[in-house]
């Protein structure tokens, strides 16, 4: 009997069991003891999470909005498209990702074997529009790799388009310690580690206790504020309350390091760590000290520190300050995405928008010695 296709949007509306019977230990970030996290702590119903299961695998989506002055930020500089700059700032859409959007480099969908059939995707899209009266589909390229298209589909997607890369540093095997890392630089950057911890010396580091964290969650959310606000690209915010329950999901890792001032929390960093992999994510920052304080620099070094510390073979940053990660080592995992929207008018109208987006150009910078 063939599996049916169901869409349900909430973990009591699925067969946990079924659903997990691939992820335990393979992908945690598709485990259902992890994606409830999210539902449960899901602030003012900004993100609707979608649960997507299809004859050959399963798959994981939000339905957000997005304000169209953050998609604006992604259009090259032209004259030609300063209008709709103008008119984009005016709009906010509705779309479904086929991904989660708070882990946009992590990807939300597995499959057996032949992913996801051209009707299997036609099916998708007809239930989510009738059910939440969405339009606009966004398929991050993880996705895109488990589709096989036809005409008919590939017709109605848009031009693919990049999207802010993933940064990456691949720690050395032979590093044991911060201090192996910093002999493998060059002497510029050497003196740039050293000003960055000269800068840094007054303040107190602590990795905060699990039993501590709900005491300090409304400083830890105003801090991811800051640094989320001030993002040129983001989809809805983080409820921070979900790192208590982060923190008891033991099979990820999770931790959270304190940056203080004379006991005041001006900053802090989490982490999880998987499979030899640290991905550092979610930070918050009190701007008003990070330039005298040199504090993103510190929270930056200090990951390279504890990533080497945990003995894993990589550092995966997220998809932001691409340049400024570039200086420790991080390089670019290229990504590319495409829209899909089924109205014809539509289509017509917002298409010719996509192919000047674009992140914002930058140099890619290397910081260790006998390196091109």
């Amino acid at each position: 009997m063939k599996k049916k296709l169901e869409i349900v949007n909430s973990v009591n509306s699925l067969n946990e069991k079924k659903w997990n019977l691939k992820f335990e230990n393979v992908n945690p970030f598709l485990h259902t003891n992890f994606l409830k996290i999210f539902e449960k702590n899901n602030s003012v119903n900004s993100v609707i999470p979608v649960y997507i299961t299809t004859k050959n695998g399963n798959v994981y989506g939000h339905l957000i909005k997005i304000d169209g002055s953050k998609i604006a930020n992604y259009l090259t500089n032209n004259r030609r498209i300063s209008f709709k700059k103008v008119l984009l700032n005016k709009i906010k859409f509705q779309f479904f990702c086929f991904g989660n959007t708070y882990l946009s480099n992590i990807p939300s969908c597995d499959f057996e074997k032949e992913g996801v059939s051209e009707g299997e995707l036609d099916a998708i899209f007809s239930t989510l529009k009738e059910k939440y009266k969405v339009r606009f589909f966004l398929l991050p390229d993880y996705f895109l790799k488990a589709l096989s298209f036809k005409k008919e589909i590939k017709t109605k997607l848009s031009p693919y388009f990049d999207i802010e890369p993933d940064m990456v540093l691949d720690l050395d095997e032979q590093w044991n310690s911060f201090e192996d890392y910093k002999v493998d630089v060059s002497s510029k950057y050497k003196k740039r580690i050293r000003k960055v911890y000269n800068k840094s010396k007054d303040l107190v580091v602590k990795k905060i206790k699990k039993k501590d964290i709900k005491s300090i969650v409304p400083e830890l959310q105003t801090l991811y504020n800051n640094v989320h606000n001030k993002s040129s690209f983001s989809g809805p915010a983080l409820n921070i309350r979900c790192y208590e329950d982060l923190a008891n999901y033991s099979i990820i890792n999770f931790c959270v390091h304190g940056y203080y001032l004379k006991d005041g929390l001006i900053g802090f960093s989490s982490e999880f760590y998987f499979e030899k992999t640290l991905y550092s994510y979610f930070i918050g920052l009190d701007y008003s000290y990070n330039t005298k304080y040199s504090l993103y620099n510190r929270i930056l070094y200090d990951s390279i520190s504890n990533g080497i510390e945990k003995k894993a073979l990589k550092i995966v940053y997220g998809r932001t300050a691409s340049e400024f990660k570039s200086t420790i080592g991080a390089f670019p995992i290229e990504s590319k995405s495409a829209v899909y929207i089924d109205s014809k008018f539509l289509r017509f109208i917002l298409y010719p928008f996509i192919k000047y987006l674009s992140p914002k150009k930058w140099r890619q910078r290397n910081p260790f010695k006998n390196k091109d």
